[in-house]
């Protein structure tokens, strides 16, 4: 429960309306379409919008206050007091910077471990691992959603409480300098950085500043904190000398060279199974993952890295890998038709592609075509179209049947493809989702297996009424 003296504390703010500073209030809100009667408004500003233009309807709604601009106040402060006299205010420079100066904050009230996850590919996977062990420990708190950034991660931290035992925080970066804010607000215990590929390169620039930032993290628990470090990665391996407390895991290391190892990996259409090697204690056990893809065996690695790290028995850490249930639009798998879609509509970057169609390359689940439909890649900036010609000349080389492609860059993933020997006839160009339906009803059949893949802003989840279902992916009602 908190109380208006607590976010005072917290953010620095001025109280206005309501005196009783101690009347206690439940949670925090950024959006008025779904704050509950207890909670506290912030009315965040950005370039496309500003929240104070929401404060009537969060009074209107029965929220407890709201967090807001000092000189916004000043302006609408007769309207605003007239409407609730027990409405209160706490009045800030800026709305966004008291929400992460409270969060910081509160933070700092907790002992507990705090895993900060981060890394190009493979976060949001290997915090839903992590959490499912921790789960299995104690009451874990976890990034919910996608609320990882620098809006997200403090409404993560605000709802840290006194039953929780452990957190595992998500942190997605797009921009230089970001990590290192995320990191001063979560002060995280535990590091881990899943690796590092070529994404949000229109604000990072290169391989090398996409390690440059996301090392941040790294920075951050140097001193007094653990790293896990996949040390398959370039980038991340000679981190391995410069921080006293690190595990580290790879896929290509054996128990010599890492501390966490795998092998006997069998990929199948549903699960994969590999054995896990911990080798600090000299112990092994089997893992049945129930989500396909090798990919994820890496991601349960880092998972079982920090389980170790944090002294959880092998036997527990298999328990909570087992239980791991399959991700919103991270490969689901879904039937239509008598057609197998593997849909992934969450991100894509040129690593997650390539994932993705190792695992469509691999499938066995129908004896028709294997086929990609795939959307642009978004964020890579001057790479955006050497990495669409080499997402072609993955799909041809993978031995794909069918490529399908949407978007600004489809011509620049055909010719890629083309390059590779990939026939012109096995191979569909559109630049928008008009044209898209006929193509895919003559040339998707019942026993074909579709991957269907492209960056969030593509919203490929679109594509799938085409195929008899809705965008939630399940089947429409006659």
């Amino acid at each position: 429960m908190w109380t208006v003296d607590h976010v005072l504390e917290g953010c620095k703010g001025q109280c206005e309306g309501e005196s009783s500073r101690e009347r206690p209030f439940e949670g925090f809100s950024i959006d008025t379409r779904t704050i509950q009667e207890n909670n506290l408004f912030f009315a965040l500003s950005g370039p496309h919008f500003d929240g104070h233009r929401f404060v009537e309807q969060a009074i209107q709604k029965r929220g407890q206050g709201a967090v807001v601009a000092k000189h916004v106040f000043n302006q609408y402060k007769e309207k605003w007091l007239r409407q609730n006299p027990r409405f209160f205010f706490i009045l800030v420079e800026d709305p966004l910077c008291a929400l992460q100066d409270l969060a910081k904050w509160h933070r700092k009230q907790f002992t507990l471990p705090v895993v900060g996850i981060t890394g190009s590919n493979g976060k949001t996977s290997t915090k839903e691992m992590l959490a499912s062990i921790l789960f299995h420990q104690g009451n874990v708190l976890k990034t919910e959603g996608n609320l990882n950034n620098h809006i997200g991660l403090p409404l993560t931290l605000l709802r840290l409480n006194k039953t929780h035992d452990s957190a595992v925080i998500e942190m997605g970066i797009s921009k230089k300098k970001e990590m290192a804010h995320l990191c001063d607000i979560s002060q995280p215990t535990t590091g881990l950085i899943t690796n590092i590929g070529p994404a949000h390169l229109e604000g990072l620039g290169s391989l090398e500043g996409v390690e440059q930032e996301k090392s941040h993290l790294f920075q951050s628990v140097k001193k007094c904190g653990t790293a896990i470090i996949n040390r398959d990665d370039p980038f991340l391996q000679p981190w391995e000398n410069q921080i006293p407390d690190a595990w580290t895991f790879g896929l290509q290391q054996t128990p010599e060279t890492a501390h966490i190892t795998a092998d006997n990996i069998v990929a199948k259409n549903d699960n994969t199974s590999f054995k896990l090697h911990q080798n600090r204690s000299m112990k092994s056990i089997d893992i049945m993952l129930p989500i396909p893809g090798q990919h994820q065996v890496l991601n349960a690695l880092g998972a079982s890295a920090v389980a170790a790290s944090l002294d959880i028995p092998i036997e527990a850490i298999s328990k909570g890998l087992s239980k791991i249930k399959g991700l919103s639009q991270r490969i689901e798998k879904l039937q239509a038709k008598g057609i197998t879609i593997l849909f992934d509509a969450y991100n894509a970057n040129p690593a997650s592609v390539k994932a993705a169609l190792d695992l469509l390359a691999t499938s066995t689940h129908g004896k028709g075509k294997r086929i990609a439909l795939l959307g642009d890649m978004l964020e890579l900036g001057d790479y955006s179209d050497a990495a669409h010609r080499q997402l072609g000349k993955t799909v041809a080389s993978h031995g794909i049947d069918l490529l399908i492609v949407i978007g600004k860059s489809a011509n620049q993933t055909a010719a890629g493809a083309i390059s590779e020997g990939m026939s012109t006839d096995k191979i569909s160009v559109h630049t928008d989702f008009l044209d898209i339906k006929p193509v895919l009803e003559d040339k998707i059949n019942p026993g074909d297996t579709v991957l269907i893949k492209g960056s969030r802003v593509m919203k490929m989840e679109r594509l799938l009424p085409c195929f008899g279902l809705t965008e939630s992916g399940q089947e429409e009602s006659i």
